[in-house]
């Protein structure tokens, strides 16, 4: 993150360190280099994930996601324009999950916590992962598997923590003095963001009346998404498509029957052929939507008690 070079094969011949300290590569086969956006992204994602340590406030928590989104974004992995509030709910529990993972708990079911949530930002495409991710990938997965060879009790986020933690304060620029009165500011409440909320708290409570006012006269109206009713909407329309099709194919099927003439009898035969045919692809990507959903579906067993 600080120099922008990546090595993504770190065995033992591969590197070495000199008498000065200094990291000296022997093979580049694997070597890349980051873009300026996908280094940016990329600090500002492991900075939001680390940020706060693995004790950590739901309020606190919210915050950093929405720059973990953010960082994501700009290092091109994230499509503009995608629905934020999935994917920072996404962010959060992702979150959590890492944080809890560094305490020792389990977390929580990913299929009821955001299977929905998943499955519409998975559907719609709005992850794209830059070439260079793989060599991330890579180096992660040989760092991480290096260590559980060593050490059955390694862990790579726990070890990762303290570096993350002098980087994000090297990225503050702040000298000791100014590190201890922010922190005596934060703990009192004596700092321009508290002190800005004491003085902006009538706006927002004449705010909040405000807008409960509008709901109760109609002018503002709640709109609320609903990805399951969505889901079911979307499974209603194919069914009703395959039974649409089904039936034309049975309304030309009885003109073939019924024809007096070959002509119209070979016309009523080959259209039910191709409605019978549109109706067993229709049913065929029903199976599929419904094969799909059960992936996103939580399921609980006696073991997972």
């Amino acid at each position: 993150m600080t120099l922008t070079q990546l090595n993504a094969t770190h065995s033992p011949g591969n590197f070495c360190v000199d008498t000065s300290g200094n990291l000296v590569y022997y093979d580049f086969g694997m070597m890349d280099e980051l873009k300026p956006n996908v280094r940016s992204g990329f600090r500002k994602f492991c900075s939001a994930l680390f940020a706060g340590g693995p004790v950590i406030g739901d309020l606190e928590l919210a915050a950093n996601a929405k720059k973990l989104v953010d960082g994501v974004e700009e290092a091109g992995v994230l499509a503009r324009g995608a629905d934020r509030l999935a994917v920072e709910k996404l962010a959060r529990y992702f979150m959590r999950t890492f944080k809890d993972s560094q305490l020792g708990k389990k977390g929580a079911n990913v299929k009821e916590t955001v299977g929905t949530d998943l499955q519409t930002l998975t559907e719609n495409d709005v992850f794209r992962f830059p070439s260079t991710f793989t060599f991330i990938f890579r180096a992660f997965a040989s760092i991480d598997g290096i260590g559980k060879g060593l050490s059955d009790n390694f862990d790579i986020g726990k070890l990762a923590q303290p570096f993350i933690t002098k980087f994000t304060e090297v990225q503050k620029n702040e000298t000791p003095t100014e590190k201890n009165l922010n922190i005596f500011a934060k703990a009192t409440g004596l700092n321009q963001a508290d002190i800005f909320k004491a003085i902006s708290s009538p706006k927002k409570i004449a705010y909040i009346e405000e807008t409960l006012r509008e709901i109760e006269r109609g002018d503002l109206k709640i709109r609320v998404r609903s990805l399951e009713n969505e889901k079911a909407l979307e499974r209603m329309a194919l069914t009703q498509g395959k039974m649409e099709k089904l039936l034309v194919a049975s309304l030309l099927l009885n003109l073939a029957g019924v024809g007096t003439s070959r002509i119209l009898r070979g016309v009523g035969v080959v259209g039910a052929v191709a409605f019978g045919l549109q109706a067993f692809i229709t049913n065929s990507k029903i199976t599929k939507f419904d094969k799909t959903q059960a992936k996103f579906v939580g399921t609980k067993f006696v073991d997972d008690e």
